[in-house]
């Protein structure tokens, strides 16, 4: 899934320019795009998805990022790229801080600091393969192959993500469903 993410950052400016002639000011709106959806909905969909259980959260966001990085091996209108970013936006919303979550109650409660850490280094793999690899896959394939082995791998993914949820989502510490404080009923 990371893999797949991080191509937004790291291939998707080249494959615009060089496959749709987009130029790098498309690319930028297409992130600032991306941070406008953020600001206006990460608070309510973080409220909706709080007390879901966190392996099928994680499910449904990666099948947001499959949805939204394949469109981008079909697509060639610019306003679909936009409707791409707003899909995977979505999906990052949900998954961010589900994935967080799911980090630390993976954690003993004395070891918490180390599992996050470990959590944050679970980036760095992906970030120093996926550039590679898109530029390989740009330079001597077809370069919308990026985006169909990313829909597979996202796919793959959200598969995992469910049959975790059928493994260990029953354990207490996953259960996100719990008797909310009165503070919080309250809202």
């Amino acid at each position: 899934m990371s893999l797949v993410y991080l191509q937004m950052y790291n291939s998707l400016s080249v494959y615009l320019r060089d496959v749709h002639g987009i130029q790098p000011q498309g690319y930028g709106f297409l992130l600032t795009a991306s941070a406008v959806v953020v600001i206006l909905f990460q608070f309510s969909i973080t409220r909706v998805m709080r007390y879901r259980p966190p392996f099928l959260t994680m499910a449904l966001g990666t099948l947001f990022y499959m949805l939204g990085f394949g469109m981008f091996g079909f697509v060639s209108a610019y306003w679909l790229f936009v409707a791409a970013v707003v899909v995977i936006t979505t999906g990052e919303m949900i998954i961010m801080p589900t994935s967080q979550a799911l980090a630390a109650n993976f954690a003993p409660e004395e070891m918490r600091g180390r599992y996050m850490a470990a959590y944050g280094l679970t980036y760095m793999l992906p970030a120093a393969i996926a550039p590679w690899a898109a530029g390989m896959i740009l330079d001597n394939f077809n370069p919308n192959l990026i985006w169909y082995i990313g829909a597979g791998l996202c796919a793959f993914s959200a598969f995992s993500f469910y049959a975790l949820h059928l493994k260990i989502g029953k354990r207490e510490r996953f259960s996100r469903v719990k008797s909310l404080p009165e503070t919080e009923a309250k809202e």
